[in-house]
């Protein structure tokens, strides 16, 4: 069974030509299975002299006889492993980026497992209850040799196998059967994640599951192969399984090394799941509010092209709240990213003042907002004012991830839909 080596993000690693058990380090020949890993981001983390340290990405890492597990650093709890780890599944969930009945979810114990084991049990919910509703069947041609007529008889095969056998009748049919690609699917998935379990639970989950599957025939898939599954509305409750399924077959790398291991890594960028995350908060409150809450939109362009009669520069704000006129009342930029409450412009990167300062001369928004993550010496709310043709307000916000946004930021909704035009 593989140790787990949990560090936060930001955090560095040393590498060590050999490490002993309980050690906080990795070795060299597991640092060289990271450098040529395929499946992760480039900019996952830096390297240190003898060292690396990760950026702003958290998962599980399954390298040779080690599993790495990299967590969220969250305020406050940073010496507090399992409430890291419960906060990033949280946000998963919450993110809709980890789906899972909200039932079955509560029976899986964030702070006493790895990431890995939540991963594979979250999945093995999830089939286990589609499971119950029953395996997602279609009809399949077949061929076979049979006592009485099914189908349609094929004469040529009939005269080529059966001239001696005339009790015998070679049929082409359509049988419904439950052995297709999506059940297939889920067998190979079960037999990559077996050898990954790292707790009696998720094995017993994965061998329970499998032996549910037995009849299904064995094959061997990629996540390429799941993009031709044409889900109906018989099987589209499937939808959210072969998320999974990709997820577990983008994140293989069978080649990383010149032996047999297969690196398995299941990484989320910080920045996107943040923006997610926050959208989920947000949505209800503007739902009530009476606005309509847009991720990655709307789309405008900053500038235009005579010569080529071209809109070039396109903006995606992360969050805009519109309200029933069309108008954009509030636009949001989600951040994570750590600040410094020592320095007057508190950290924040001057590209990203910029940008919303250009999304503010561009969608004339009643307010704007940059929300960070809650970090240590920093208050909950900065007002700032944008200097331009015409002063805006800028909100700097510090949301507690493990509580919600707080009501500094739900206060900041309701002003900006109350701002008049």
């Amino acid at each position: 069974m593989n140790e787990v080596l949990t560090c936060l993000e930001h955090q560095s690693i040393p590498i060590r030509p050999t490490r002993n058990s309980g050690d906080f380090a990795i070795t060299t020949a597991q640092a060289a299975q990271l450098s040529k890993s395929k499946s992760i981001p480039l900019d996952a983390f830096r390297w240190g002299h003898q060292s690396l340290q990760w950026r702003q990405f958290c998962g599980v890492i399954q390298l040779e006889g080690l599993t790495l597990e990299i967590l969220p650093k969250i305020y406050g709890k940073e010496s507090q492993p399992g409430s890291c780890r419960l906060t990033l599944v949280r946000m998963l969930r919450k993110a809709g980026m980890m789906k899972v009945h909200r039932g079955a979810a509560a029976s899986i114990h964030a702070q006493n497992h790895s990431l890995l084991d939540i991963f594979i049990q979250e999945f093995c919910l999830l089939l286990r209850e589609q499971t119950l509703i029953g395996k997602p069947r279609d009809y399949q041609q077949q061929e076979a040799n049979l006592g009485v007529v099914k189908g349609k008889l094929l004469v040529n095969q009939q005269l080529r196998q059966n001239l001696a056998h005339r009790e015998r009748l070679y049929c082409q049919f359509d049988e419904l059967t439950d052995d297709i690609a999506i059940n297939q699917i889920i067998k190979f998935t079960l037999r990559i994640l077996f050898p990954q379990c790292r707790s009696n639970q998720s094995r017993k989950a994965v061998t329970g599951l499998l032996m549910q599957h037995d009849a299904i025939s064995e094959a061997s898939f990629s996540s390429s192969d799941i993009d031709r599954i044409q889900l109906n509305r018989t099987n589209s409750r499937y939808g959210p399984l072969l998320d999974w399924c990709r997820l577990f077959m983008d994140t293989r790398n069978p080649d990383v090394t010149a032996g047999k291991h297969n690196l398995l890594s299941i990484l989320f960028d910080m920045n996107v799941l943040f923006e997610r995350w926050l959208a989920a908060e947000l949505k209800p409150i503007a739902h009530q509010a009476g606005l309509t809450l847009k991720e990655q939109s709307p789309r405008r362009h900053l500038a235009y092209r005579p010569d080529i009669d071209q809109n070039v520069f396109q903006t995606r704000p992360d969050i805009s709240l519109i309200n029933p006129d069309k108008r954009v009342v509030l636009i949001l930029d989600a951040k994570w990213k750590i600040l410094e409450s020592a320095e007057a412009k508190l950290g924040i990167s001057q590209q990203d003042l910029y940008q919303l300062t250009a999304y503010g001369n561009l969608y004339g928004p009643h307010s704007l907002a940059l929300i960070y993550p809650r970090q240590e010496n920093l208050q909950a709310h900065y007002p700032v004012q944008l200097y331009g043709r015409q002063r805006m307000g800028l909100d700097v916000f510090c949301a507690d991830v493990t509580k919600g946004i707080g009501e500094l930021v739900r206060a900041a909704l309701l002003r900006a839909q109350s701002t008049p035009s």
